[in-house]
């Protein structure tokens, strides 16, 4: 009996994730994926059990880098309010460049899928959860160190920066230019300087 042909893991997951990126969870075929991953669907399934199991996988991939890039842009900031603003003008300069409209595959997912699945809906907002996390942390972390007026609750600014990632992920289908992307963290950064009343 002939081995099964060895492939490197790594390569697959990224070819996979940008099929799923570009077209979606739902519209995104197996044919769709053996053509771009080069594997024969005996091996896709060999590895992966589902299309549903290479993309969980794919998630997760993709998850790790995000948390990943927003730990490193927090922790490398000289202040913590200045690590957000280097987080949110990173992922502006993302959006600037998504020639593809592609976004964000975990904000993606959870729009198409939200109400269908819940194990990918949890999996998706647990990560989501995790970035919120590190924007607690940074602002308390502002806050203890006299950047953050005591009125503030981190918590609540940090649900506040979510809510600007997901409305940036809508106003980039807009294809604005940068001039928008740069007002909109100019007035959520002066959110972050004023105390709540």
């Amino acid at each position: 009996m002939a081995r099964p042909a060895e492939f490197d893991r790594t390569d697959v997951l990224e070819k996979a994730m940008n099929v799923f990126w570009r077209t979606g969870y739902s519209a995104t075929s197996v044919t769709d994926l053996v053509n771009a991953t080069k594997l024969k669907p005996g091996s896709l399934y060999g590895a992966f059990q589902s299309k549903r199991g290479l993309f969980l996988e794919v998630i997760d991939t993709y998850a790790e880098r995000s948390l990943n890039r927003v730990s490193s842009v927090m922790e490398d900031a000289e202040t913590p309010l200045k690590g957000i603003e280097q987080f949110f003008k990173c992922f502006c300069d993302d959006l600037v460049h998504d020639r593809l409209g592609k976004g964000c595959l975990m904000v993606n997912t959870m729009l198409e899928l939200a109400t269908e699945d819940d194990e990918i809906r949890e999996r998706v907002g647990g990560y989501l959860s995790q970035v919120e996390t590190y924007f607690t942390n940074t602002l308390t972390q502002a806050q203890k160190q006299g950047l953050l007026d005591k009125q503030q609750s981190p918590e609540d600014l940090a649900t506040y920066l979510m809510t600007n990632i997901w409305g940036l992920r809508v106003l980039s289908s807009k294809r604005p230019d940068q001039s928008k992307y740069d007002a909109v963290i100019t007035n959520m950064l002066k959110a972050l300087h004023s105390p709540c009343h």
